[in-house]
């Protein structure tokens, strides 16, 4: 049934609860001290009497007792008699204790219920004269009683009182807290409305409330982010494939209506097509390849990998490709790092193949460094190439995204330094680009040891 109120009635049944326990512990306790008061106060009375009657013996022989029955003992009966229970005074009916209990050794004191009544007594040994008697003293404890016969009827209105105060209260204190709610609510029916561009106002920083609302707002900037991303994502890709798409379907038209019989024409359009699927195959693999990447959040490895071997290796494969590169490899002996060895040469191949691809130059030339430093491991890969503007460094990790739009320098998706900025990810790396425009650009990587 809980589960089924509002969140509002909820708090108000809580808020209630607590204040009616909280009034109830306060008013048990406040009944306790006030019963031990009473009963003390009961306590005091009847030791007093005793004293009253131990300081008239003191002045008079005990032939005179019956004059104790003349003096104001506060309401208490008491009974003194010898050791064979005979009485030298009785100021009401000889109570059974006096005449059928024991004879008391010390002084005992002490509250319990005669005849259904709460009484106060007391029964000690009385030394009169150098012969020992005995004193029985009795007192109903009326006062708390009264007290309680008195505070009753006022105690049933007040707490129906605190009752209502206390649901009115709970009530008053959940709308207070269900209203500091509802900027967040209004503002996810804009968003709904409206779009993700909306966000909640703040006006208090330190307010716990308005705290939600800076989450919430950091929040809907990260999905408005992510939103921008994915639908350029798609702007991007479909423009990808629509290129040689289109291309391929312009050849193969044109194949189909009179190419074909030309084996110059035919020749020319094959290769063109081949060369678009290969395009196509390696974007989709890119795609693929990101797209797992990105749904890990780390990757670990248990086996050490020489890291200038695969560097040697990435070296290698390029050189032979052409001979307007020159390489430079200054190297720091035995650098091992725990890394996918494909991984490694993934990295590296991006980074060495946008150096090339980005180059203006008659002669290329590729700085790669490999040390060790601070407990971590860096490969820093410096071309002299095209460089990029620093309002573009933060960027070309993005996907899709290329500096140079008209492709002059490349025949590349955009895709590849985010492949890397990924990967490096992966393994919790880190990724510096370093450019100066027309000049160079240098890529650092880092991994801890």
């Amino acid at each position: 049934m809980k589960n089924r109120l509002s969140t509002f009635w909820q708090m108000s049944m809580m808020i209630f609860s607590i204040m009616v326990f909280i009034i109830s512990i306060s008013y048990v306790f406040q009944f306790f001290i006030t019963r031990v008061w009473i009963i003390d106060y009961e306590k005091d009375s009847v030791k007093n009497t005793l004293e009253q009657i131990e300081s008239f013996f003191y002045y008079h022989s005990i032939e005179n007792a019956d004059y104790l029955k003349f003096f104001e003992f506060n309401d208490a009966d008491f009974w003194i008699y010898d050791s064979d229970r005979n009485m030298l005074i009785s100021t009401d009916d000889i109570p059974n204790a006096v005449l059928y209990g024991k004879l008391p050794t010390k002084k005992m004191n002490y509250v319990h219920k005669v005849d259904g009544e709460e009484k106060v007594i007391l029964n000690t040994p009385l030394y009169l004269n150098g012969k020992s008697y005995y004193v029985y003293i009795e007192k109903e404890v009326e006062i708390y009683q009264d007290f309680l016969d008195t505070l009753i009827p006022m105690l049933i209105v007040f707490i129906i009182m605190i009752l209502v105060i206390s649901l009115l209260s709970g009530m008053f204190v959940s709308r207070k807290f269900v209203n500091r709610l509802k900027f967040l609510k209004v503002t996810m029916e804009n968003v709904k409305e409206k779009g993700i561009s909306n966000r909640v106002e703040i006006l208090n920083r330190n307010d716990e409330f308005y705290k939600i609302g800076i989450v919430f707002n950091s929040m809907m900037d990260e999905l408005e982010k992510l939103f921008n991303q994915q639908k350029q994502f798609v702007h991007d890709a479909s423009h990808e494939l629509r290129t040689p798409l289109t291309i391929l379907k312009g050849h193969l038209q044109m194949l189909n209506r009179w190419g074909k019989n030309d084996p110059e024409t035919l020749d020319k359009s094959l290769k063109i097509a081949s060369e678009e699927l290969e395009r196509l195959i390696k974007l989709v693999n890119d795609l693929l390849n990101l797209n797992k990447m990105e749904t890990h959040s780390s990757f670990k490895v248990d086996e050490y990998i020489d890291v200038n071997q695969v560097i040697e290796e990435v070296i290698y494969g390029f050189d032979i490709l052409s001979e307007d590169i020159e390489f430079n490899f200054d190297k720091t002996n035995n650098i091992y790092l725990k890394i996918l060895r494909e991984h490694l040469k993934q990295l590296v191949i991006i980074f060495v193949d946008n150096a090339i691809k980005y180059c203006d130059k008659d002669k290329k030339f590729i700085n790669i460094r490999s040390y060790e430093e601070n407990n971590r491991i860096y490969i820093s890969i410096k071309d002299n190439g095209i460089g990029i503007k620093k309002e573009h460094i933060l960027k070309v990790t993005d996907k899709f995204y290329r500096v140079d739009e008209s492709r002059k320098y490349n025949n590349s998706f955009g895709i590849g330094l985010s492949i890397a900025a990924q990967l490096v990810k992966l393994y919790q790396g880190e990724l510096e680009i370093i450019s100066e425009f027309g000049l160079f650009t240098e890529v650092i990587v880092s991994f801890k040891k």
